[in-house]
């Protein structure tokens, strides 16, 4: 980077740092947010997968599915080593040790404020209870993680005082809390360089996000020589969040040359499944993992993109498993309209693709958005060709429903053939979207790798959105969408656009 001579010889970094993710413990404790044993542990072996160091699967003492959701997570033989969280008291940690876990992550809080009107104890008390808890923890067996909770607002000397005991009493590592996202970022400097002096063990954060400072402060930690930094996927967490662990790993790769352990190709799937199981979805504009993070729209962007994507790209899709996306909208320009032209398989002369994109600001100037199904419709529109040009389309869609469920039945063409089926599920769009891929079964192989639909009312008044990603007959991953006022149609003709898009740039021989 060219601004890192700015500053060299200012920061301390370590070669390497630990992710420490605590998505399954302080990410769980986003409000509304509650997990099964079975949730939990599916989302932990994905957390391996993605390579994190340390999971905090939970805090025991909390309820007997914590219990059995950590416990069961110790048994999966993981590479990550497995904490759990405990206060600093004997039957805490024993419930947490008990577990099988490889850390325990201790904590009590340093502030006055929690020591006087949390804790009700004296500093003095407060040290000596940190030590004894400290001591026993480590005298069970496990690595101990200790915490100062809401250091950030605690007066330093005293902060530095009880990391000291800690230390002193066998703590393995200690970790400063900015529990209520109230430090800036030369704060957590100064403090995380005063205890790695005082303490000599290694300094791990653990921010949040309640100023938008989550992720700055714990890359000021690792300026300062942290070594461990706590996060969560997407992060979430109480309140506000806390620190994102796609953002601090993709940030320390690129901007620091500071090594993780993380996959980061499996940080996009990883995002996908957090979201999913939570029910905590993505915000469009999330850096890294959201929908719009590779996303372009604007003339001037895309024809920087299309030339070379590092124009307005600061990484490629392709490191985080993500791929960009070419938007069409009132701030398309003539490069782009021609490019999503020839994904959608047309091949039109310029004077047409500019009447294309007129039709195009027209929408967008009232308000619309112009998914891939209705770009193609408009061009066919404007070229003289027929609906019947698409390699499939939708014919029929029949719902029928009452209490226990729904009824779909489908029609499509595929080539020359109509093909039907039905199928009751849940609800319409989980019945339209069965009887789609059984139609679909008999002439290709469709494998639905993800699908989101944002829909918020079925009125008149409101348009939903539905993204898929899916392949055909082992193609190449394609994304198709639509816009509509039923879920129920919008999927299935977004699955319909995937399918022809997958079937127009299908994998060519000798390539993967």
């Amino acid at each position: 980077m060219a601004w890192r001579k700015l500053f060299s010889g200012e920061y301390a970094l370590p070669e390497r740092v630990s992710i420490f993710d605590t998505t399954l413990r302080d990410g769980e404790q986003t409000p509304g947010v509650a997990l099964t044993p079975e949730e939990k542990v599916e989302i932990a072996i994905q957390l391996d997968k993605l390579g994190v160091d340390i999971i905090e699967a939970g805090f025991p003492i909390t309820s007997k599915g914590e219990r059995k959701a950590v416990s069961d997570i110790c048994k999966l033989g993981l590479s990550a080593k497995i904490c759990a969280l405990a206060r600093c008291e004997k039957n805490d940690i024993d419930v947490a040790v008990d577990t099988g876990v490889d850390w325990v992550h201790v904590f009590l809080a340093t502030s006055d404020i929690h020591l006087k009107h949390k804790l009700r104890m004296t500093r003095e008390q407060a040290l000596t209870k940190i030590a004894e808890a400290v001591e026993y923890a480590k005298s069970r067996g496990v690595v101990v993680h200790y915490s100062a909770e809401d250091a950030t607002r605690t007066e330093h000397d005293f902060l530095m005082k009880a990391l000291k005991v800690a230390a002193d009493a066998g703590a393995d590592s200690i970790d400063i809390p900015d529990t209520v996202g109230f430090a800036i970022p030369i704060a957590i400097r100064k403090i995380v360089s005063s205890a790695k002096a005082v303490t000599g063990k290694p300094i791990a954060v653990h921010c949040h996000d309640d100023m938008g400072l989550a992720v700055a402060n714990s890359l000021s930690a690792v300026e300062a020589g942290a070594e461990i930094i706590h996060a969560t996927v997407n992060g979430i967490g109480e309140r506000a969040g806390n620190a994102s662990l796609e953002e601090i790993v993709v940030a320390l790769h690129t901007l620091y040359g500071v090594k993780t352990n993380i996959n980061l190709q499996e940080i996009y799937k990883t995002s996908k499944l957090v979201a999913k199981l939570t029910g905590v979805w993505i915000p469009k504009n999330k850096a890294i993992v959201g929908e719009n993070a590779f996303a372009h729209e604007s003339g001037i962007h895309v024809h920087g993109v299309l030339g070379s994507p590092e124009t307005y790209e600061p990484i490629m899709p392709e490191m985080v498993g993500r791929k960009r996306k070419i938007v069409a909208g009132k701030h398309s320009g003539i490069h782009g309209i021609d490019f999503m032209l020839k994904e959608c398989g047309l091949d039109m002369d310029r004077a047409k693709a500019k009447e294309v994109l007129e039709k195009v600001k027209a929408l967008g100037d009232m308000g619309m958005r112009v998914p891939d199904t209705k770009l193609k419709a408009i061009a066919e529109e404007i070229a003289g060709k027929s609906g019947d040009t698409q390699l499939i389309s939708l014919k029929e869609l029949n719902i029928t429903s009452n209490m226990n469920g729904a009824m779909a039945r489908i029609s499509l063409k595929i080539g020359d053939d109509i093909v039907t089926a039905e199928s009751f599920d849940k609800s319409p769009v989980t019945a339209s979207l069965s009887a789609l891929l059984n139609a679909l079964s008999s002439k290709m192989n469709v494998k639905l790798i993800d699908f989101k639909i944002d829909a918020t009312s079925y009125s008149p008044d409101l348009t939903c959105e539905a993204e898929v990603v899916l392949t055909v007959n082992d193609s190449q991953e394609s994304v198709g969408e639509a816009v509509g006022h039923d879920p129920a149609f919008v999927v299935v003709n977004a699955i319909l656009s995937g399918i022809e898009k997958a079937m127009l740039h299908p994998v060519k021989e000798g390539t993967t």
